[in-house]
């Protein structure tokens, strides 16, 4: 396999089984409202006429070619996935030719049909009837009774290397734009095919010969071109702002933004879980405020896991900084929103969590998935029988979140702001039987006072839902082995995968952020914990740990003992790590299960609560006394000859 094989294997591995097809094409046409007033177009088009007509059809649109002009979102580990032409706004702004976060939508063309990646059914059950046929022919063959669906996805070298580009540019359209949904059109050939995008799949529409039918083609164009921006998928409830000159450069310092960077406003509910909100005297509140802030920094990753945004905005209303934070949440009945979980927290006063002000569900302005509702329908090839949740979109407001865990200033800080999460977390669970489920380095805050907030609790779960705590969740550099295990597909989400992550944030603290006596090498294999490729399954479930697994099963890996500055952190972490070896060690695993003596906890039994981790811990933290606050700098810059940084 060469290396772009390679990549272009993880592209398609990153959207297992999301392809949902193939929908006829006159039922796909209904994702855009109908438009009068379309060219009348000549029926037969040959490729080479097809560029000429395009401009026809879409006249808000500037249609460009962008094949040879990469954009860097659409660059993957140095190879280029840009579209072949893409669809802008009419004299819109943009960088450069190929601009994924300027496009409205995209085309890619391939030269031959046989680069097509997706396999249509035949009309008939005994696979002999010709193909194409009839759309409405369809029908009396297929219906959701049959037992046997035919492959949707072809495992072609070519066919999977037109859906690795497909992915990728799909990834960077989302990555770098506000969308709830978008479109894209393929050519292969003298075929066509139209894909509808959003965060839970795709849904493809069977291939029609558009030189010898061209009307489909010109009226998906047309009523594109003639659609709103929220018909186009474009989320509405982002808007650019400019703020009057006397405030501008004030709140701009504030939000840490450049002078020539652009601002955006961003709608947030109230509170979704009131009904119509009132004020004392009975008059209807507001549902919606509004506040200021950047563009989020980009992130080059699978659709699948761009769900979650966070970054600090401007309240207009209050004139104060605070978080913003906004996630696409399964939709799950008896599932409790972020929002909810945080008033319930607040209410039973468990420490170390931000201050929530308001927010909720974003469904009232459409901002929910809908691949999910066509996963058996009477077209679909090879359904996935293990049910979709739609996703919704969340957002919620909190204050008292300065940082995040990566900017600690001192060690003293560090170990703090650990400290007091894992307490929020130690509380939230003997207290509320919550789970977090997804601990990592950005969810864990710091306030101005230098102390510690535990966040991101839109995946968590009461530890007596086991239906729940059987759906993988997770930041995956941070998520413990055992869930990523491909042995334990079953398994379900337990306290001891939390107290591991809180393990692989701190590994990872002292890899990125603290000197060490590694070398280049040794680094860079540590670093390999966190980096290391995972695949995902049919179910969506992520594979992999298998370094976190081999490394934690040794409690004397040579490189755990590298960690030597600022001594308090190397020495918690080394008896942190001696917690965890059971979890994957045969030899320790088959010594407890015959052991008789049960005056004594056993390893296992250590983590199945926060005591000795909370106990380690608590040691660990000096007082100013005994530690001076000494910037993190300094160990840089004053041991730069014996840690080689």
């Amino acid at each position: 396999m060469t290396p772009k094989d390679a990549i272009e294997a993880k592209l398609v591995g990153s959207f297992p089984g999301r392809f949902i097809g193939a929908m006829p094409v006159r039922q796909f046409l209904d994702f855009l409202p109908e438009a009068d007033g379309r060219p009348v177009m000549p029926n037969v088009v040959s490729p080479e006429e097809l560029l000429a007509f395009l401009p026809k059809l879409t006249t808000n649109l500037d249609l460009v070619d962008t094949s040879a002009c990469p954009d860097p979102s659409v660059v993957v580990d140095g190879y280029e996935f840009q579209p072949t032409m893409g669809l802008y706004k009419r004299e819109s702004t943009r960088n450069g030719v190929t601009d994924m976060s300027a496009m409205e939508a995209w085309i890619i063309i391939k030269p031959s049909m046989q680069e097509d990646p997706f396999i249509d059914p035949p009309p008939n059950d005994d696979f002999t009837a010709p193909v194409p046929c009839p759309e409405e022919d369809l029908l009396p063959y297929w219906d959701t009774k049959r037992e046997y669906y035919p492959k949707f996805e072809s495992s072609d070298k070519k066919s999977i290397s037109t859906r690795a580009h497909m992915v990728a540019c799909t990834n960077a359209f989302f990555a770098t734009q506000f969308r709830r949904f978008g479109f894209s059109i393929l050519l292969c050939g003298s075929w066509a095919r139209f894909v509808y995008w959003d965060r839970s799949g795709a849904v493809v529409s069977r291939q029609f010969e558009y030189t010898n039918n061209f009307a489909p083609l010109a009226e998906f164009l047309w009523r594109l071109n003639r659609g709103s921006s929220g018909d186009r998928g474009v989320d509405v409830s982002v808007v650019p702002v400019s703020l009057p000159e006397s405030q501008d450069s004030a709140v701009r310092e504030l939000l840490g933004i450049g002078s020539s960077d652009p601002l955006y406003g961003y709608i947030v509910p109230v509170d979704t879980a009131l009904e119509k909100p009132k004020d004392t005297e009975g008059r209807p509140l507001t549902t919606h405020h509004f506040y200021v802030g950047p563009r989020p920094t980009q992130k080059q990753c699978s659709l699948l896991e761009q769900r979650t945004r966070s970054f600090h905005v401007w309240d207009l209303t209050q004139k104060r900084v605070v978080f913003f934070k906004e996630t696409w949440r399964l939709d799950s009945q008896g599932t409790s929103t972020e929002s909810e979980v945080y008033r319930e927290l607040c209410s039973r006063r468990i420490p170390n969590i931000p201050t929530f002000e308001h927010g909720g569900d974003m469904s009232a302005l459409g901002a929910r998935t809908i691949t999910h509702l066509f996963n058996k329908a009477w077209w679909c090839c090879a359904p996935n029988h293990k049910a979709r949740l739609p996703l919704v979109q969340h957002r919620i407001i909190l204050r008292g979140v300065e940082r995040n865990l990566s900017t600690f200033k001192t060690p003293k800080e560090f170990l703090t702001v650990f400290k007091d999460a894992l307490t929020a977390h130690q509380e939230a669970y003997e207290r509320h039987g919550l789970l977090h489920r997804n601990i990592s380095m950005e969810n864990i805050g710091i306030t101005s006072e230098g102390r510690g907030v535990l966040m991101g609790w839109e995946c968590c779960s009461l530890k007596s839902r086991e239906e729940q705590l059987e759906i993988q969740m997770g930041t995956l550099p941070f998520m413990s082995g055992a869930l990523l295990d491909q042995s334990t597909q079953d398994k379900r989400h337990v306290l001891a995968d939390d107290l591991e992550s809180f393990l692989h944030v701190m590994m990872y603290t002292m890899v990125r952020h603290l000197p060490n006596t590694m070398n280049i090498e040794e680094r860079n294999t540590m670093l390999q914990l966190f980096d290391e490729q995972y695949v995902l399954d049919e179910g969506g479930r992520a594979i992999g740990g298998s370094r976190k697994r081999k490394y934690l099963a040794d409690p004397g890996f040579h490189l755990f003992k590298k960690f030597t500055a600022p001594p308090e952190i190397a020495y918690l972490l080394r008896q942190l790590c001696e917690l965890f070896p059971i979890r994957y060690n045969a030899t320790l695993q088959l010594i407890e299960r015959h052991t008789r003596e049960t005056r004594f906890k056993t390893r296992s039994d250590l983590l199945a609560c926060h005591h000795e981790m909370m106990t380690h811990v608590n040691l660990s933290v000096p007082s100013s006394e005994e530690y001076p606050d000494i910037d993190i700098r300094d160990f840089y810059t004053t041991t730069v000859n014996t840690y080689g940084f």
